[in-house]
């Protein structure tokens, strides 16, 4: 068995395929993304669209079609105002792929990029609107910003902090499953990784015997008992390592910062979610 610490990087990846294949492999802890535009292709055609969700577009378009958007009420679309009447909208394909048919989201597909345009089969429909840049969204008022612009995150932490973050919405996530990774192979070395414990020096002795305890009865299992990973998984502890992909956001980031950088969020909590919102007012996404 061995501890690490907990850590975060952002993803930014302006591709929609290598993103998202990025994000998918995630929950299986697997780095293949050769051919990310056919393992995405493959995702959609099985229905796995929450995996879609964590690529967004966003767009300055005109008044009668932000009133279609308005009317259509649905939460993936994201659509606002600023202080001189411009319009604005923000969304994942993943409403798109559900809702080809409709008339209104017919011309949000044709406003989308050729490269993922291919994914429809919509009729052809001209519609005035432009693809807005991380530079184009950074001059817009602070919170037509903070509602268009998302940020996807690759935490590393404990399952009892991602049990807690996965409870804050509008937010996608995709997790490591601990019913397909198999932690007695040797791509995770043949053992259980486990979040250092703040009081790890004060209470090392008891929790090294605890965790070597339970890593070895899971070992057996898997091994000897010739158990699934996903009927083994029922004896780790939250303190197991557990890597999550997060997207959402600037104005849900502020609800969770909020939150869970507060004195009475868990210790746990805090030890990542304060680097995290360090990481954004140096970023220039929040204000200090």
């Amino acid at each position: 068995m061995k501890y690490i610490k907990p850590s975060f990087i952002e993803i930014k990846n302006d591709n929609f395929y290598e993103k998202v294949g990025l994000v998918a492999h995630n929950c299986y802890q697997v780095e293949n993304n050769a051919n990310a535009e056919l393992f995405v292709t493959k995702l959609i055609g099985f229905g796995h669209l929450a995996m879609i969700e964590h690529y967004n577009y966003a767009y300055k378009i005109d008044s009668n079609l932000y009133q279609e958007v308005i009317q259509l009420n649905n939460r993936f679309i994201i659509a606002c105002k600023d202080s001189l009447g411009n319009c604005y909208i923000s969304f994942s394909l993943r409403p798109l792929l559900e809702n080809s048919s409709n008339s209104t989201i017919v011309k949000l597909i044709n406003i989308l990029p050729s490269d993922v345009k291919k994914l429809f089969n919509a009729e052809k429909d001209d519609v005035s609107a432009s693809l807005l840049s991380d530079d184009d969204l950074k001059k817009l008022e602070y919170p037509i910003y903070a509602k268009l612009k998302f940020v996807t995150l690759r935490i590393v932490t404990d399952r009892g902090v991602t049990h807690e973050l996965v409870r804050h919405r509008i937010a996608s996530y995709a997790q490591e499953s601990t019913r397909y990774c198999n932690y007695s192979k040797n791509k995770f070395g043949n053992e259980l990784t486990y979040i250092e414990p703040l009081d790890y020096q004060e209470h090392r002795l008891d929790y090294d015997k605890t965790f070597k305890f339970i890593e070895d009865e899971y070992m057996n299992m898997t091994n000897n008992l010739h158990m699934t990973p996903e009927m083994a998984r029922s004896i780790l502890p939250n303190k197991i390592k557990a890597t999550i992909m997060i997207t959402a956001n600037i104005e849900e980031y502020e609800k969770i910062f909020e939150l869970r950088c507060a004195k009475r969020a868990h210790p746990d909590m805090q030890e990542i979610m304060n680097p995290i919102k360090d990481y954004f007012i140096k970023e220039g996404y929040i204000n200090g």
